[in-house]
């Protein structure tokens, strides 16, 4: 295994995790030679940005790869797929659900997961995104482990079980969220509101938990239990049913948290 400079790494994918990685590991010492694409312009279009080959033959990254990186959705991580990547190479995927043993098709494999929300239109600053590595040997690990310590401060060693779970609460804690926010701009709209006046509030929001637990600042009326306003916001609803189960289902969650404290 190579290391330094020379150690060459290729991304199969050209969405929004692998714009963005590609893009980090161009600004690190580690040298990004393939982006692979069966859309050869995708491919092309990419790889100009980050001084990349734009590539549609997998089998171009037997002679001149150390490390691949899958970045692609979950349904493509087929043995049929796989077995079309060299074997010689360091395999790893960054699927938040899904589980190592897909990788078995080779020899040496792992995990390469960054808990990120992306977007092709907004910048992130990867080095303080959380990368999650999980290895079948320790060799394998390593050599991970120096390309993420090369693009990010945070890394963490976590198993399969373990980033099931953190996919799933960064589900919550990001897509979800996003959609409360989608619901209460379309509430704006209706009230001739514009989204802006809840900016600060949102952002007040986020910061609190970068400083404390989140069960410690939960506010509102359900946070007091307050049924009154529990109920005029239920009625003031009412043309939207689909709003008013979600809120009652978060409000009782809500409620039921703080008899649990």
């Amino acid at each position: 295994m190579k290391t330094g400079k020379t150690l060459r790494v290729s991304i199969i994918g050209t969405g929004n995790v692998a714009t963005h990685l590609s893009q980090a590991i161009t600004a690190s010492e580690f040298d990004l030679v393939h982006i692979v694409s069966r859309d050869i312009q995708r491919a092309k279009a990419l790889a100009e940005q980050v001084s990349a080959k734009g590539i549609d033959d997998l089998s171009l990254l037997k002679s001149n790869c150390d490390i691949v990186i899958l970045a692609v959705k979950d349904e493509v991580l087929t043995p049929e797929y796989l077995k079309r990547i060299p074997q010689d190479i360091i395999l790893c995927h960054t699927s938040g659900t899904v589980g190592m043993s897909v990788l078995t098709t080779h020899a040496k494999h792992g995990i390469f997961y960054p808990l990120q929300t992306f977007s092709k239109q907004k910048e992130v600053d990867f080095k303080i995104i959380p990368i999650c590595l999980e290895a079948n040997s320790a060799a394998v690990y390593n050599a991970l482990e120096l390309l993420a310590e090369a693009i990010s401060t945070k890394v963490y060693s976590v198993n399969s079980q373990q980033r099931k779970a953190l996919h799933i609460a960064a589900v919550f804690a990001c897509n979800f969220t996003n959609l409360m926010y989608d619901i209460s701009e379309k509430l704006c709209q209706e009230s001739g509101l514009d989204f802006d006046i809840l900016r600060p509030l949102i952002s007040e929001t986020a910061d609190k938990v970068q400083h404390h637990l989140p069960k410690d600042v939960q506010t509102g009326p359900a946070s007091r239990n307050d049924i009154n306003i529990i109920d005029s916001h239920l009625k003031a609803l009412g043309n939207h049913a689909d709003y008013q189960k979600i809120y009652k289902l978060l409000t009782q969650e809500i409620i039921q948290n703080n008899e649990e404290l």
